[in-house]
C-alpha cells in the first residue's frame, strides 16, 4: 500500500506537516522528487507582478520549501532530492520569461543543495526535460494546432520535435525512468549533476538546421 498526502508544496506549514505524516507513518524518507511546474506565460514586459510571482512560486519555492522541510529525514536517510526542472532552464525559449527564470533558479537551487548537504550524505540532482507528451503539453499543441491553423496535435508536435534528433516528444515514463535512477543507489556518485533528457535536442547546432536534408 501507500500514503498520499495532500498540501500545498509552497507553504511552509503544509509541506512540514505533511513531511511530519510520512515520517510519523512510514518512519522515514528516501527520496524527494520536486515535480511542481507550470505558469510564467507572457514577455516581461507582459509579466505583472502577480504573474511574475505565481510563477515563481509555483516553480522555484515549492522545490525550495518541501526541500526545506525533509532535509532532516533526508540527512538521517542519506537520501536523494531529484529537482525537475526543464530545457528552459538550460535555455530561452519565446514568452515564457517568468518560467525560463523558474527553471533557471531550480537549477541554482539543485546546485545550492548539493554543495552544502553531499557532507551529510544528501545527494541533489536536476533532470532537464525536453518536450513530453503530457496533458499539459497535449493543451500547449491543440493552442498552438488552432494558432497555425494545423490540423492536429500530432502535427504541432511533429513541427516542434523536427530539429530533436529523436524526432518525437518524450513519454512520461522515460522522464520517471530518469528520475528513478536518480533516486537510486545506481546513482550513488552522482550530486550536483544536471541531467538533460530531450531526445538530443540540446546538441542540435540551430544554424545548421537548415541545412538539414
Amino acid at each position: 500500500g501507500g500514503l498520499a498526502v495532500v498540501a500545498d508544496a509552497s507553504v511552509r506549514e503544509e509541506a512540514e506537516a505533511a513531511v511530519h505524516r510520512i515520517v510519523t507513518e512510514l518512519g522515514r524518507i528516501d527520496v524527494v522528487v520536486a515535480n511542481a511546474g507550470g505558469h510564467g506565460l507572457g514577455t516581461v514586459d507582459e509579466t505583472d507582478d502577480a504573474a511574475w510571482e505565481l510563477s515563481f512560486r509555483t516553480n522555484v519555492t515549492t522545490a525550495f520549501v518541501l526541500a526545506r522541510a525533509a532535509l532532516t529525514p533526508l540527512v538521517e536517510s542519506h537520501g536523494q532530492i531529484v529537482v525537475v526542472s526543464s530545457l528552459a532552464g538550460l535555455f530561452a525559449g519565446p514568452g515564457v520569461a517568468g518560467y525560463t527564470v523558474g527553471k533557471h533558479a531550480l537549477i541554482g537551487l539543485t546546485r545550492s543543495l548539493a554543495r552544502d548537504y553531499g557532507r551529510y550524505g544528501v545527494r541533489v540532482n536536476a533532470v532537464c526535460p525536453g518536450w513530453v507528451q503530457t496533458p499539459m503539453a497535449d493543451e500547449e499543441m491543440d493552442d498552438f494546432a488552432r494558432a497555425a491553423g494545423l490540423s492536429s496535435r500530432e502535427e504541432g508536435y511533429r513541427i516542434v520535435t523536427a530539429a530533436v534528433p529523436l524526432g518525437r516528444p518524450a513519454l512520461p515514463e522515460e522522464i520517471a525512468s530518469v528520475i528513478r535512477f536518480l533516486g537510486s543507489a545506481e546513482s550513488s556518485y552522482i550530486t550536483g549533476a544536471t541531467i538533460v533528457a530531450d531526445g538530443g535536442a540540446h546538441i542540435v547546432d540551430v544554424p545548421t538546421i537548415a541545412l538539414d536534408a
